[in-house]
């Protein structure tokens, strides 16, 4: 019997409770209104109204670092923004080096912007307001307003013209 009953919660944990997860850790800042599923924010992260964020996100930062997400940003499924990545002066653990060395940069996402899923935005990057990154792209460039970006590395493809708000 205590068998079944684990077999019955392992499957409801694992079916439902795993995927409703949220790990919080460090210093966040949400705003009111947004929308998450089974999402990480490490470090310095500040999320602003309406924006939502679907599941396997992975928001992260430094400790002298921090990653700004503006109002009304549509975020895709196992995007990862992150303010650090590793040092190339000591990127892995070794006997002389017993910790792993980050390069640290502030990374901020405008307002109104569409990210497309697996998307990876590097430490550093300015992402400018109404901008969309096309899905499985990765930015390590700064992003204008209203410009579509894609690719490995991402590049510009246009300006979105159509947006109602485009200056003309």
């Amino acid at each position: 019997m205590k068998k079944l009953i684990y077999l019955i919660f392992r499957r409801f944990y694992w079916n439902y409770l795993h995927y409703q997860e949220i790990e919080l850790r460090k210093n966040f800042s949400l705003g009111n209104t947004i929308r998450f599923d089974n999402l990480s924010l490490d470090g310095n992260v500040t999320i602003g109204d309406y924006t939502y964020l679907n599941d396997g996100c992975r928001i992260d930062s430094g400790e002298n670092s921090k990653v700004e997400i503006g109002k009304y940003c549509a975020i895709g499924r196992r995007v990862h923004i992150t303010g650090k990545t590793h040092s190339l002066e000591f990127p892995t653990l070794s006997e002389e080096n017993p910790v792993i060395k980050h390069d640290e940069a502030d990374t901020v996402v405008g307002d109104h912007v569409w990210i497309g899923d697996n998307v990876y935005i590097g430490p550093g990057v300015t992402i400018g307001n109404y901008a969309i990154i096309g899905a499985l792209s990765m930015v390590n460039k700064d992003v204008q307003d209203f410009e579509v970006v894609g690719g490995v590395p991402a590049r510009h493809i246009k300006f979105n013209t159509k947006h109602r708000k485009y200056p003309r």
